[in-house]
């Protein structure tokens, strides 16, 4: 009797181990969100407004990026190897900003809304969201990037504005190569790239309210 208590003592005792250490297993390679996706000491990408006073482009606002935090694409730091942002202001939505970068083999995404509406006095932020990017997905978006001619789309068209549009930039920075993208009437191309941008970045937004 003994010993067949001493053999179910021992059987519970195996199973406890096995599950602790699975768990810890678990635990340690499952791949946790990055609320600041910083890869590495050496590339440190930080908002810092002395420098976005000395860098801004005259036909940007730096009211825009000092309510994200974040800075301009051109003002990245060097050991960027390529980047791409979305910048969408709605007239009665939240300003929603979109990044993805990759440094090496490793890709980022970044993502902001703010509490305002158009273009209106820019509020504090609402909502952010930060994190690694698969391989595959950043393949699948620098396809897209590709199959849309992005880096040979005109920076503006002629286009006739709506009254209750909404402004669409993307900007993407590959080999030092600066480029920048404005649609109010985004044609299928840019529209993908635009709801690809939108989708990595998991917000809710009103994006389908103002494309066809």
């Amino acid at each position: 009797m003994m010993k067949q208590i001493l053999i179910r003592i021992s059987a519970a005792l195996i199973a406890f181990a096995l599950g602790v250490a699975t768990t810890a297993i678990w635990t340690s390679t499952r791949p946790e969100p990055l609320l600041n996706p910083l890869p590495s000491r050496d590339c440190s990408i930080t908002f810092d407004p002395t420098l976005l006073a000395k860098t801004i482009h005259e036909n940007d606002d730096p009211e825009l990026f000092r309510a994200l935090k974040e800075m301009p694409l051109y003002a990245m730091p060097s050991c960027i190897d390529e980047a791409y942002s979305l910048m969408w202001i709605p007239s009665f939505n939240s300003p929603v900003f979109v990044r993805v970068w990759r440094i090496g083999d490793q890709g980022f995404m970044v993502a902001k809304t703010l509490d305002s509406k158009g273009w209106s006095k820019f509020e504090n932020l609402r909502e952010s969201n930060a994190r690694a990017l698969t391989n595959f997905e950043w393949r699948d978006f620098t396809d897209l990037v590709n199959r849309t001619n992005y880096w040979e789309l005109p920076e503006t068209t002629d286009e006739v504005i709506p009254e209750d549009g909404a402004v669409w930039l993307i900007d993407g920075l590959k080999s030092k190569r600066y480029h920048w993208v404005r649609r109010q009437v985004p044609n299928d191309q840019f529209e993908d790239l635009s709801r690809h941008l939108i989708r990595l970045s998991g917000l809710e937004t009103a994006h389908d309210l103002y494309l066809r």
